[in-house]
């Protein structure tokens, strides 16, 4: 009974330090010695009360002394014993009914004042008791929300936009502004771990998450594992730079950055690094090859339809148009993280960085702005379409079979077309 007590605190306080330190690198470093330590005491304290029944069972002396105690001397005793046991016991159920039972009150006062606010995500709007936050409201309605460091305003991992009822949004406090300010966040957004609005509001997640607890498991170190790796190249930046002013063409190189990093988010990619003129995404961190490679050729897709829509303002507004590559391989990698941010940054070294380093080479000198190898279609399980095809060596003198095209729609089937636009806003921010 004494275990059977103990258990759940003891589990709730190795799951709260687990989820509290779990992002320093100290507590990832000594993570498999803390679990032994928190699976072995439990057990060594188990094997503690079955070796002292056994020595009351076979040694004469404690045996003696048990019974002893068993006899009519010590019956006053014995029930003043079992008189704190019982009120323990009744104190200690006592304050988890009326953890719950608190619970169930306060809610049942939030409805009957009619104290409810509505938080509005797309698709679906949830009512929760007025002082909840954002992130709350998504956990207790099982809705996909992008957290990690566990609602203390440092990742802004949850932030949202809030585009309905910002004069219910209290003012930012100190930690959360911070960490706006460090992502350079706009004024509509908002992290939702401290946002707790006083009236209705609508919000829009700005990172993706499909699962409902948001967990970021990224492979361990030098972990070697098959990936689809995608490379956009920014082929005439230079030309772009000599006919314009750099504030111009740091303005068109944060629309490019922005477009392409929602359209690799918008297919479920993680973005590797960015360049000055290269942008490396990762596919297959979190999901089998046939769906890594299917949502690369989504991307690739994608990134056509983004560039395509920057080019329409761009030549509106500067007469002048950017020019990519976009080079796709699927092979074997090893990935791991770097970095000391928060999440690390993840990079991938070995035979399919290489492969996809001589193919955006080849896509530059054929003059072709998408460049996907057949490892990719025989991945995603579909039958390669292309305009031009050549074969390359690679580094272990196995030849690789690169399609060329001039669109990236082609590649990407219809079975397998982007639902939604990658970035809907950026030809109203160009007009603006």
């Amino acid at each position: 009974m004494q275990l059977g007590l103990l258990a759940p605190g003891w589990l709730h306080g190795c799951l709260g330090l687990n989820f509290a330190f779990k992002r320093r690198p100290l507590f990832r470093q000594l993570r498999f010695v803390l679990f032994a330590i928190a699976l072995l005491l439990p057990v060594f304290s188990a094997l503690g009360f079955i070796a002292m029944g056994r020595e009351l069972s076979t040694n004469p002396v404690a045996a003696a002394a048990a019974q002893e105690y068993l006899g009519p001397a010590h019956v006053e005793e014995r029930m003043a014993i079992a008189r704190w046991r019982d009120t323990l016991l009744v104190g200690y159920f006592t304050i988890i009914g009326a953890t719950f039972g608190a619970r169930t009150i306060r809610n049942l006062l939030e409805r009957g004042r009619k104290r409810l606010v509505s938080i509005s995500y797309p698709g679906r709007t949830v009512r929760v008791p007025r002082g909840w936050s954002v992130l709350e409201a998504s956990r207790a309605f099982h809705l996909p929300h992008a957290s990690m460091c566990g609602g203390r305003a440092r990742c802004s991992t949850c932030r949202v936009r809030v585009t309905v009822g910002t004069e219910f949004c209290p003012t930012a406090a100190a930690d959360e502004r911070t960490t706006l300010n460090r992502i350079n966040a706009p004024a509509d957004v908002r992290l939702a771990c401290q946002l707790r609005p006083r009236g209705n509001i609508s919000v829009i997640p700005l990172v993706r998450t499909e699962r409902p607890i948001y967990r970021a498991s990224a492979p361990q170190r030098s972990a070697e594992r098959e990936l689809v790796v995608l490379f956009c190249d920014f082929l005439n930046r230079a030309e772009l730079a000599s006919d314009h002013l750099p504030q111009d063409l740091l303005y068109v190189m944060k629309l490019y950055v922005e477009a392409i990093g929602n359209a690799i988010r918008g297919v479920h990619g993680a973005l590797s690094y960015v360049e000055l003129d290269s942008i490396c995404a990762l596919f297959g961190l979190e999901c089998d090859p046939m769906q890594a490679a299917q949502q690369a050729l989504r991307g690739a897709g994608a990134i056509e339809s983004a560039i395509s829509n920057l080019n329409d303002g761009l030549g509106r507004q500067w007469d002048c148009k950017m020019k990519i590559a976009v080079s796709v391989h699927a092979g074997r990698a090893a990935v791991g993280e770097i970095g000391s941010s928060d999440p690390p940054t993840m990079l991938a070294i070995g035979e399919a960085m290489d492969v996809a380093h001589e193919i955006r080479k080849a896509a530059t000198a054929h003059d072709m702005p998408f460049a996907v190898s057949e490892q990719v279609f025989t991945a995603a399980g579909l039958v390669p379409t292309f305009e031009e095809k050549i074969t390359l060596p690679s580094h272990g003198g196995v030849s690789v079979a690169v399609c060329l095209s001039t669109s990236g729609a082609v590649l990407a089937p219809a079975t397998l077309a982007a639902s939604h636009s990658a970035v809907p806003n950026l030809l109203r921010k160009l007009r603006a």
